[in-house]
């Protein structure tokens, strides 16, 4: 297990820069209040700070509240893919937008409650990823058995002790503009901080309590997501342990200390 940094936080650190990608698909009730708290959370927080609004394709009002939010606060952006290309896609995309030290990812279905983005962006700076974890699961009694079942199979396989893999996060953006994903769905959160931890960036992680969902239905245990992620496991097995890349870098590169150097030299 990568090294754990001390547990008490530190107070708000306004020298920091912070990119926040939220993606979202057909959510019109909750990208508005799931965009308020992190910009709430982050501008106390982070200068400079941008929000990019990623928006799947949707097919209800979210492309409105989304322009509305960006009329709103000169620090959102916002891109839509005139399709529904996926949440792998849209992460990607939102990275490749992406221009400050660090980049958060949060989906936009209002399942995270202000007080947990404080807690969570209060550690940015203690180590090289910020991952979180379910402490109360709210969620029905069959997807938290899911859950529980998902993560164990991923520590097994990758030889990790993680609480949790999809929750908001928080990584060096430079390194992760690296990482070759190959994963789809939600999907890309898992292969992001497995490749990271296994690539000995160190990480602390932070609880949070989720809120139930208010507007909308999850995507996520639909049956072709279910199909893909076991498909990007295999996969990512195969790379990460078997053929052991764990950025996904070009071969005669490697992550020395938080920088990408050639292993023959500059």
């Amino acid at each position: 297990m990568a090294p754990m940094t001390p547990i008490e936080p530190h107070p708000p650190q306004l020298k920091r820069s912070l990119s926040v990608i939220v993606t979202a698909m057909n959510e019109q009730g909750n990208l508005r209040p799931t965009v308020e708290a992190v910009v709430e959370s982050v501008s106390a927080r982070f200068e400079p700070y941008e929000i990019i609004v990623i928006d799947d394709g949707s097919t209800d009002r979210t492309p409105m509240v989304a322009a509305d939010l960006m009329t709103e606060n000169t620090r959102i952006r916002v891109h839509r893919n005139p399709v529904n290309r996926g949440l792998a896609y849209s992460y990607r995309r939102g990275l490749e937008l992406a221009t400050l030290e660090y980049t958060s990812w949060v989906a936009g279905n209002n399942l995270v409650p202000p007080a947990a983005f404080n807690d969570i962006y209060d550690r940015v700076g203690e180590a090289d990823m910020v991952v979180s974890y379910i402490k109360t699961d709210v969620r029905r009694r069959s997807r938290q058995i899911l859950s529980r079942t998902f993560t164990t199979v991923v520590n097994t396989l990758f030889g990790t002790r993680l609480r949790y893999f999809t929750g908001p996060c928080v990584y060096r953006t430079e390194v992760a503009k690296r990482i070759r994903h190959i994963s789809h769905g939600s999907m890309f959160v898992v292969e992001t901080v497995l490749r990271l931890v296994k690539s000995g960036q160190r990480y602390v992680e932070v609880g949070l309590d989720p809120l139930p969902r208010s507007s909308g239905a999850s995507k996520t245990f639909r049956p072709r997501n279910v199909a893909g992620i076991a498909v990007s496991l295999l996969h990512l097995f195969w790379e990460i342990r078997v053929m052991r890349r764990s950025l996904g870098l070009p071969k005669g590169e490697e992550l020395v200390d938080g920088e990408n150097v050639s292993a023959f030299g500059s």
